[in-house]
Formats: structure tokens, sequence, C-alpha cells
């Protein structure tokens, strides 16, 4: 009578093993080609809160633009620094600083007058370059009228305890400098929630980090902004490589 119960053992136990073969080769062909947290210091051109969330289209900066007239642009420094635990296929990713000068142009769904700069630090090697490029790209997914690409040390640092943030390219041609917005109550940040990040599929909120000053100069642009617009934020980004891309 005990003779079938072990000669069960060896079918149930090969049936296991096959089950967690399975259950792991579904996991790893489920897995995203890349995963990437970062954080941010960004600031742009316009009025807090950004109207660019809220609209399909650049705000009008009557009267601020190169001209002197109605011109609908957005210009902006967007600041981060990839999370850990961050990885574009078998490229680690933790640590890497990218710095993205942009004007978002007048017509997204077009790209017209729209332009970009990234600039990477020199710390991020070509590997890290060829992912972020195709992360980056599906996360800002505006065909760009122009674009540029360039490498430049720069420092980054958010300091909670004196509501400072502050980003500056080495060169002196790239800074920002966020101040921290003060709400009813000093214990608590002003964090606007609910509100998605470009293509990014979550965020920890739009934390109230007003400009004190941004400005950028490079490859024929430059802008100087005080007093706009300005936030902290971290994002979480995943997904499948693009065709062709850092490979």
């Amino acid at each position: 009578m005990r003779l079938i119960p072990r000669l069960l053992v060896l079918p149930l136990f090969v049936l296991a093993v096959g089950l967690l073969l399975l259950n792991s080769a579904a996991q790893d062909k489920a897995k995203p080609d890349f995963d990437m947290t970062a954080s941010y210091i960004e600031a742009c051109s316009c009025d807090m809160f950004c109207p660019c969330y809220f609209n399909t289209h650049s705000t009008d900066h009557m009267g601020m633009g190169d001209h002197n007239m109605e011109e609908h642009f957005c210009r902006a420094n967007l600041v981060l620094k990839v999370g850990k635990d961050s990885y574009y296929k078998d490229v680690k990713l933790d640590g890497a600083k990218v710095w993205i000068a942009t004007d978002l142009g007048s017509d997204w769904s077009t790209g017209k007058d729209s332009w970009l700069v990234v600039n990477f630090d020199p710390r991020v090697t070509k590997e890290q370059q060829a992912a972020l490029a195709d992360i980056l790209g599906q996360l800002y997914p505006i065909p760009w009228q122009k674009k540029a690409v360039q490498t430049g040390a720069f420092s980054w640092n958010v300091d909670t305890k004196t509501g400072v943030a502050h980003a500056k390219m080495n060169d002196g041609k790239g800074e920002v400098v966020l101040e921290r917005v003060s709400g009813n109550s000093p214990d608590h940040e002003v964090v606007m929630s609910n509100l998605k990040y470009w293509g990014a599929q979550s965020n920890n909120g739009f934390r109230m980090w007003k400009s004190k000053h941004e400005a950028f100069e490079g490859d024929g642009h430059k802008f100087t902004y005080d007093g706009t617009n300005g936030f902290l934020i971290t994002i979480h980004f995943s997904g499948n490589a693009k065709a062709g891309s850092a490979d």
C-alpha cells in the first residue's frame, strides 16, 4: 500500500519543477526591456504652475520672446538623476545624470519651432547614453524640429533643510535654482498629485519649488528667466526598447 504513494513522488516532483520553470519563463518574458526611476530639478519660462500640462500647446508669451511679439513657447531645463536599480536590458543606469534643455515650440503635434539639447554628464558611458536616448525619446515623444547632444559636467543638489535645489553646469552655461514654496503648514510641502508626467507610468507628485533663476546657452540657443515655474519630481518609467535602439 505504501508503494503507490512513493511512485507518485517522482512524477509530482517533475510536474512541480516544470511549473516553476514555466512560471519563471513567463516572468522573464513579461519583464520590460527598461525600468527607470529618475528625480528631476525642473524649471521653465511659464508662470506657476505648468499650463502645458493642461493644454495641447505652449503658452503665448507676449513680449517675452526674441522679437517682442506674440510667440508660443515653453523653454525649460529638465535636470535629472537616475535612481537605484534602473536598467536598460543589461545596462545599469544607476546614478546617471542628464541635463535636458528644450523649447517645446508652438505645435506639439508637429514639433514646430521646437528644439532639444541633451547634455550627458561625462561619467555617463556610451552604452548608458544610447540606452537613455531610447528611454528619453519614448518618455518625451515630441517630433523635435532640431536636436543636439553634448557632454559636460554639472552639479545636482536638493537641500530639503534650506529648501533650495540647485543644478549648475561646470562651464556656467546652464543653471537652475529653485526655492520651496511655503504652504499653510511648514511641516508639509505643496504637492500637486494625480497628474501624469509625460509618458511616465507614475510619479510622487509635483513638488512646488518655484524657480528663482534658470538659464541655458548652447547649440545656438540662449535663454534666462527669473521667478518662473519650477518643481521637483521623481518618476517611474518602464517599457520595451524601440526597434534598432541601443543595440
